[in-house]
């Protein structure tokens, strides 16, 4: 089954532009072919495309998730933000890394996944209840409010305020972006403190321990856009395939497999970013302390040397391999988690009468400016 060739276009200016075109697998393949580690000089960056290159990238001691000179950003540096911002596993490296990965592991491996796969389904139904509501559930993001909605009440218990976490999320994320005003930054350090309060209470906080309830509480914000992005590029393949949804109807049994697909060919997460602490050689290429890697986790996916055919969109794959969670000690640990959320909300999609329709009529999508994050707009 092919990307419908509606969809052919220019191929993206660069790495970055990749992120929102209609179609990148092709352009993503044909770096992981022929550069799959070079520097562009127009954006700065050495760029790791090939499945090696990334594995090499993220595994070397010498490329830290954060700037040597910014290891918070400095809008939030001095805030209570940038202080929530500091102990999250995700952001740091050395020493402390690997006792608060342990401990967000943990955690996740204390949940009820058959529990998370209820939740999942109750709110796809509760947000998506029939076909004709789609266009106007969609519209106002849906595909937000279901992942996060079902991880809060997982993390928290069945009466968590989702949209109340939803909102303090948006906040803290607000604060993020590199033109983050003194009000933002006050915004989320408002919802920071909501949330750790909320985590504090948290049936898988262990201890009053503030590293923990932060690495708890971020868990929604990783979910806000990759599950997002995972459900809508789920929604979208199903439209471009033909015969798929009568097929997962029949065999629902491979929804999973399809949702891996979906991770693999239009991942959600496109890309992440690496800097060089000290003078290292990857590569055959020497990198200078203070270089930066941008490393294309969705060109590494469609690496013909680890996924055979790689534009094919293919549920039967054989041992699909998979770098759009990451890779090395900071690949992200809410895999599982994410992959039951949208297997669920798929498995309730199907159900409903009328929806093929609806998803014969969808056409192109256009997607949200993201510098990393691939989440298809649907308007109501």
């Amino acid at each position: 089954m092919d990307i419908a060739p509606a969809l052919a276009a220019l191929p993206p200016a660069d790495a970055l532009q990749a992120v929102v075109h209609a179609d990148p697998a092709p352009y993503y393949a044909e770096l992981a072919a022929t550069r799959p580690f070079f520097f562009d000089a127009a954006l700065g960056w050495w760029v790791a495309a090939g499945a090696d290159a990334v594995d090499t990238v993220l595994g070397s001691a010498a490329c830290h998730v954060r700037p040597a000179d910014e290891p918070i950003p400095k809008a939030i540096a001095t805030s209570p933000t940038g202080a929530f911002f500091g102990r999250l596993v995700r952001q740091i490296d050395g020493t402390d890394h690997s006792a608060r990965k342990a401990t967000v592991m943990a955690a996740l491996g204390r949940l009820d996944v058959s529990a998370l796969a209820g939740r999942a389904h109750r709110q796809a139904h509760a947000a998506l209840p029939d076909a004709p509501s789609l266009d106007a559930a969609l519209g106002t993001d849906a595909h937000f409010r279901v992942p996060l909605a079902t991880i809060a009440q997982t993390l928290l218990g069945d009466r968590a305020d989702a949209p109340a976490c939803q909102a303090d999320i948006a906040a803290y994320l607000a604060a993020l972006g590199p033109g983050a005003n003194a009000t933002a930054v006050a915004q989320a350090d408002a919802a920071v403190e909501r949330l750790q309060q909320r985590f504090a209470r948290s049936p898988l906080t262990t201890r009053d321990d503030e590293a923990e309830i932060s690495n708890l509480a971020a868990l929604l914000a990783q979910t806000y856009d990759a599950c997002a992005g995972l459900l809508g590029n789920c929604i979208v393949a199903l439209s471009r395939q033909t015969g798929l949804p009568d097929r997962l109807r029949a065999q629902p049994q491979a929804i999973e497999p399809f949702v891996r697909e979906v991770l693999r060919r239009d991942a959600p997460v496109q890309n992440t970013r690496r800097f060089v602490v000290h003078d290292v050689e990857l590569l055959g290429q020497p990198l200078r302390a203070g270089d930066k890697v941008l490393v294309l986790l969705a060109a590494a996916n469609v690496d013909g040397t680890t996924n055979p055919d790689p534009l094919r969109f293919d549920i039967d794959r054989a041992n699909p391999r998979l770098w759009t969670f990451g890779a090395g000690v900071h690949r992200c640990p809410a895999d599982a988690l994410a992959t039951v959320i949208a297997r669920e909300t798929v498995r309730h999609l199907l159900s409903l009468p009328g929806v093929d329709r609806w998803l014969a009529g969808l056409g192109e999508v256009a997607y949200r400016p993201s510098p990393n994050a691939r989440i298809p707009v649907f308007h109501a």
